[in-house]
């Protein structure tokens, strides 16, 4: 199996069809249809299923090509690297982020950045702590603005930003009609939750509600903040998500944002692999955001 036959893959995959994935590849259509039988022999399955006016992956065939874009992303990024070793004043930062306030941060780094570099290139990629996690493991990010606690070992990073935690509630709820501006532990017991999907999350926020002696409700677990708001509008739940998802919901929405009391500190963290060192340009881009947050 070789880097040719994952590309006409994925191109036939996207395609869904051998003659147009054919003109794409700029091939005939024999070479291909003979490359993909091959890698079907070699692999020892059947990755196509050729339907009559469809071609679509068999469940070993979609395995493949998640593989297959990880291998590709990978290769492209040792590539870059490689030719960027020099003095790391030009090339591509691979960076992921959290979605509450992580844009926010890489936005202002990337600005700030681009003045003194700016023939730089970025690659963004946005997802929950254990997935930029596991990309900053297998390589596929240089840098990752994560959220406390780590999830593993394996990755170091800086403080850059830290905020409390809120509760987003319904307008029409009992907590959202009180005047208070804030909402206790003890309150927030007993109604249905929408919390974060990250694994280690769940556990940290069951153990905020131990001296209440009520177990959390979690009715809805999401990797992404912004489908908070539109959940609790329709009186889902509570969602539980730190200060800036705030920035993100319009005004005029059915939700209402109180501060969590006693309160619940996040701290985010600029991490990296600590197994792996970093290139010329990822090394810029760490010491930059040191000086930019006074580490």
């Amino acid at each position: 199996m070789d880097l040719r036959q994952i590309r006409y893959l994925l191109a036939v995959a996207e395609e869904r069809n051998i003659t147009k994935a054919a003109e794409r590849l700029h091939l005939s259509q024999p070479p291909l249809s003979r490359a993909l039988m091959e890698l079907e022999e070699e692999l020892g399955c059947t990755l196509l299923i050729r339907g009559k006016r469809h071609i679509s992956l068999t469940p070993e065939g979609l395995a493949l090509k998640r593989r297959g874009e990880q291998l590709l992303a990978l290769t492209d990024m040792t590539k870059a690297e490689i030719s960027e070793m020099k003095n790391g004043e030009t090339g591509t930062l691979y960076l992921g982020h959290v979605d509450s306030n992580g844009p926010t941060l890489a936005a202002e780094w990337i600005e700030s950045f681009k003045k003194e570099y700016p023939a730089v290139t970025y690659n963004l990629w946005c997802g929950t702590v254990d997935d930029l996690t596991d990309r900053l493991r297998s390589g596929l990010l240089d840098l990752a603005i994560t959220m406390s606690p780590s999830s593993s070992d394996l990755i170091d990073g800086i403080t850059v930003y830290s905020e409390d935690w809120v509760a987003i509630i319904p307008k029409s709820h009992p907590l959202g009609k009180a005047r208070k501006k804030s909402v206790s532990l003890p309150e927030l017991a007993g109604n249905d939750l929408i919390i974060s999907s990250r694994r280690s999350r769940e556990e940290e926020i069951r153990n905020w509600f131990k001296d209440t002696g009520d177990e959390p409700r979690f009715v809805v677990k999401t990797a992404h903040s912004s489908n908070a708001a539109k959940l609790v509008g329709r009186n889902i739940g509570i969602a539980l998500f730190p200060a800036s998802v705030a920035k993100n919901i319009p005004t005029e929405t059915d939700v209402i944002i109180k501060k969590i009391t006693p309160a619940i500190r996040v701290e985010y963290m600029l991490s990296y692999a600590n197994d792996k060192t970093p290139n010329a340009l990822t090394a810029k881009f760490i010491e930059h955001v040191k000086n930019l947050c006074h580490v």
